[in-house]
């Protein structure tokens, strides 16, 4: 619909340019059936052959026509005549007496003034378009004036160029809307993926990969998309209607034009493609010299030590000077070479010129009209203009290719952890805890925990170190199954995680962390996590159990508090005693504490350590600790080097024995290591 309104709106410059420039005037000289046709195109009738030869025989003879009026319409009309005055010419060698030609044939000479676009009406009679026109010009008799008709066609024109604008605007907003539909689509998606991949993402790179893809890729996907629908749906359309336009005016000019333009084209293209060449095989001799220079710089040592510096300088000197005469060259070859430009420009005028000529010389002639040689202007122009915005379709094309792969690439990843076939609701862990040859590796390859075999009684409190945080954090998923072992199993109370149901297993092994993001809603809704049959109160209660009721109730609203986007609202201890009071609310067995890795102020340690008091009580809790007194507090520290474990036991007793443990103890509580000189 946007391609023929261009079209459109071209037909109807065109007729108002005919307009202007003929005013409304066409002298016409007719003979036999071209008077009827005259009259079907126009609707404009001459009444009969009596009447017309009566007029002629009253006539003076000083206006009557010279003897060739029926082939030379000027010098028919070259007196005056009146608007509708209407003349039968006999010249005596070519009619009879009685107004007609030796062949019989009636010959009527015309002059129309102020006749509006009748002259574009009669010339366009044998155009695809000439009927169409016609039909308007019966149809519409202000078109038969000329400032009528110029009335209407602005008023044409401004109503197409508003409905073109329309149907443009809408073309754009369809192509958004299918953009973003794709790229909800996508959106979805990667939030189901995510949420089935986020639990295995130990060193969670996989969670910010993800979020970039959400926010940047597929921002970019969305965009890319728009503007490939965008282009694809208008532009080449467009195009097709303005050479249909060209073509229209006169088929061997655009026909002349469009192959002369081809050929242009094709040679400025290989003649850049070729100055692209140029400037690439620069560039790389420039990087290769440079190298070479800099490689020298390796080689000071034994220069001075065998004293060769005479030689070296003249070895740098001649590499600098090839360097030099590179990055000549490359400057030179940066732009367009100077040669390349000026043929360049010089084959682009040349090629202009001959298509002006051409141009030219049709309008001349007489073959194309002003008008028609300014439509087929607009409409050569116009569509390089389209043209241009066509090539860099297939780029983004390209784009969306890389975009799509990188995001599909993601989501073809396969889950580690699903639920059986048959699983069983899991009891809460009350005697051992055993992790059998477990094994846990990276995709990069990376091991985290190498054959893994540990037997831990329940009710007790133990701390996971690593010199790699990674393996540590790994054991810690192992319990909840964020992870899956890719070999051995977990055992509680004698029983494999692998074959009950996850909902029974996650309810009982919680793992809390102080950079868990808050949920969205409200203090309470956060505390709830999505169980809305949990009240007020005991909302309340397991605030206090965790000791975050105090600073809860200060907040402006209270428990109403919305607490979503505002991180800096808590600090990392509040943060934790919040996550705590989330995880305390459902009572688990087994509860895993990842420590914040802010210093905290002796206020926050005295609560958090009251609050370890409280709810490690007839609770198997594992800590990711940061703190030294909360390695004093376990009862078994495990430490793990290489993804085995090395060490187990009391930090008294792995003090005294293990090297290991003390180096991992030096490397994150001696005070000389950190810059705020304070022991955790």
């Amino acid at each position: 619909m946007n391609g023929l309104l261009v079209l459109a709106l071209l037909l109807q410059a065109g007729l108002l340019l005919g307009l202007l420039v003929e005013r409304g005037t066409l002298p016409v000289t007719l003979e036999g059936e071209q008077i009827a046709e005259f009259e079907r195109v126009t609707g404009i009738t001459f009444g009969t052959l009596a009447s017309t030869t009566e007029d002629a025989a009253d006539a003076d003879d000083s206006q009557a026509p010279p003897a060739d009026a029926t082939t030379d319409v000027k010098s028919a009309v070259s007196g005056e005549t009146t608007a509708n005055a209407t003349e039968t010419v006999t010249p005596d060698s070519e009619a009879d007496n009685d107004g007609l030609t030796p062949e019989g044939e009636q010959v009527v000479i015309r002059k129309f003034d102020d006749h509006g676009i009748l002259p574009s009406v009669w010339r366009a009679r044998h155009t695809w378009w000439g009927g169409l026109l016609s039909w308007g010009y019966r149809r519409f008799p202000a078109l038969h004036q000329n400032v009528s008709a110029l009335l209407m066609l602005l008023g044409f024109f401004v109503f197409t160029w508003m409905l073109r604008v329309w149907c443009v605007s809408q073309l754009r907003n369809r192509c958004r809307a299918l953009a973003l539909d794709v790229t909800t689509q996508l959106r979805r998606q990667l939030h189901r993926q995510s949420m089935r991949l986020a639990t295995e993402d130990v060193d969670r790179q996989g969670i910010a990969d993800a979020i970039t893809l959400f926010r940047v890729d597929v921002d970019r996907i969305r965009e890319a998309t728009f503007e490939y629908l965008y282009r694809n749906l208008r532009y080449p359309w467009e195009i097709a209607c303005l050479i249909l336009a060209a073509f229209s005016v006169e088929v061997l000019l655009a026909t002349q034009w469009l192959l002369l333009s081809i050929l242009g084209g094709y040679l400025i293209l290989r003649s850049q493609s070729q100055a692209r060449r140029m400037r690439d095989l620069a560039a790389d001799r420039a990087r290769h010299e440079l190298n070479s220079l800099a490689e020298s710089l390796q080689s000071a040592r034994l220069v001075r030590g065998y004293n060769i510096d005479i030689q070296e300088q003249n070895l740098f000197q001649e590499r600098l000077k090839r360097y030099l005469d590179a990055v000549q060259i490359q400057n030179r070859v940066e732009d367009d070479p100077l040669w390349l430009r000026l043929a360049t420009s010089l084959a682009a005028a040349a090629l202009a010129s001959l298509l002006m000529f051409i141009l030219g010389a049709k309008v001349l002639s007489g073959e194309v009209h002003p008008q028609g040689a300014a439509v087929f202007l607009a409409a050569f122009g116009t569509g390089l203009v389209d043209l241009r915005r066509c090539r860099v379709i297939p780029e983004l094309r390209q784009e969306m290719a890389a975009l799509s792969h990188k995001i599909w690439r993601y989501l073809d990843q396969l889950p580690g952890v699903s639920q059986a076939v048959g699983a069983k609701f899991l009891q809460p862990l009350s005697k051992t805890l055993h992790v059998i040859e477990a094994s846990y590796r990276l995709n990069t390859g990376q091991v985290l925990l190498d054959k893994v075999d540990v037997k831990l009684a329940a009710g007790r409190i133990y701390a996971l170190v690593s010199l790699d945080p990674l393996e540590a954090r790994a054991f810690a998923y192992l319990l909840p199954r964020f992870i899956e072992p890719q070999s051995g199993r977990v055992l509680f109370d004698g029983e494999d995680i692998a074959w009950s149901t996850l909902e029974s297993l996650r309810a009982e092994s919680i793992f809390v962390s102080a950079d868990d993001p808050f949920l969205p809603g409200t203090v309470l809704d956060n505390i709830r996590a999505g169980q809305t049959d949990i009240t007020l109160s005991q909302a309340t209660d397991a605030a206090k159990e965790a000791r975050a009721h105090s600073f809860l109730s200060r907040l402006s609203q209270g428990y109403e508090t919305e607490l979503a986007g505002q991180e800096s609202l808590l600090d990392a201890g509040q943060r934790l005693r919040l996550s705590l009071a989330r995880a305390l609310i459902r009572k688990p067995a087994v509860l895993i504490i990842e420590e914040p890795a802010d210093v905290l102020d002796e206020d926050a340690k005295q609560l958090l350590d009251d609050t370890y008091s409280r709810i490690c009580a007839e609770r198997t809790v594992f800590f990711l600790p940061r703190r030294m007194a909360t390695l004093r507090r376990a009862d078994d520290i495990l430490v793990f080097r290489q993804g085995r474990l090395e060490a187990m036991g009391p930090h008294a007793l792995l003090v005294a024995e293990s090297p290991l443990y003390r180096h991992w103890e030096y490397l994150h509580f001696n005070e000389f290591r950190h810059d705020d000189g304070a022991v955790r």
